[in-house]
């Protein structure tokens, strides 16, 4: 990663340019159409919560945004977001972006158009679903002839920011080529209950120990706003001081 010392010596050497390795180009694709972004929300509708706060969780990751855009609930208004260039933009096929990131619509019901729109256009299906707790609705595509990866993230928001460090992080990651941050093991400073796959729970440290936070059901986020680490706790649970594994939070 270059760093401004970086800059200095090679502009002191005589260095006019530097090859490079940018930061991967990503296009983010918002659905909902209960979803309201200012204001408190009235019945039947949500406030958004991946507008304010995507674009910067994909730059922490070392991605860069290059669209954030908001797509109707409907199969054609998706199809019409993958391929058609609003006014003044190039379509996310024509506008190089090499990732796609898309919240909502990830299920298999009839009122879920993301998997139907990349059907149609012939993606390929790398990742279909996560044996985790929350964020199990997630995939990971790609479109044909080299076209750009999709992440396809649930609509809850907790989830959603869940799946982020297990399928985007590593993404990212290797087309930037650097590393993805290595999971570290520390004790559980209380029982961590199991279920049914693998659970992503919110906690802090204290003591050197891992302590799960609560309020930390799939559409909460007070549990991760107030967390150190996601600890990754497999399905037969933890017991106290025994060691679990936990996943770095990119702006801790």
């Amino acid at each position: 990663m270059l760093n401004p010392a970086h800059i200095a010596f090679a502009a002191v050497c005589g260095h006019d340019m530097l090859p490079v390795r940018r930061r991967p180009r990503v296009t983010v694709l918002l659905t909902g159409s209960e979803v309201v972004e200012d204001g408190i929300p009235e019945p039947g509708q949500v406030r958004d919560a991946f507008g304010p706060q995507l674009p910067t969780f994909v730059e922490l990751l070392g991605g860069s945004v290059d669209q954030v855009r908001r797509v109707e609930d409907t199969a054609r208004a998706m199809l019409a977001a993958l391929t058609e260039a609003p006014s003044g933009m190039a379509s996310v096929l024509d506008a190089r972006c090499e990732v796609v990131i898309t919240t909502g619509g990830t299920g298999h019901s009839r009122a879920d158009h993301v998997r139907s729109a990349l059907e149609e256009l012939g993606a390929v299906f790398l990742i279909d679903g996560l044996a985790q707790r929350p964020g199990h609705p997630t995939f990971l595509a790609r479109l044909p002839e080299g076209g750009p990866f999709v992440v396809g993230l649930p609509g809850n928001p907790l989830a959603a920011m869940s799946s982020m460090l297990t399928i985007a992080e590593p993404l990212l990651a290797k087309l930037h080529g650097t590393p993805a941050p290595v999971p570290r093991t520390l004790p559980a400073g209380e029982e961590l209950p199991g279920q049914k796959v693998t659970a992503l729970v919110p906690a802090h440290l204290a003591d050197g120990a891992v302590h799960p936070r609560d309020k930390v059901g799939s559409a909460m986020l007070r549990g991760l706003a107030h967390a150190d680490v996601v600890a990754v706790v497999p399905p037969a649970g933890v017991a106290a001081g025994a060691d679990v594994e936990v996943l770095p939070l990119p702006w801790r």
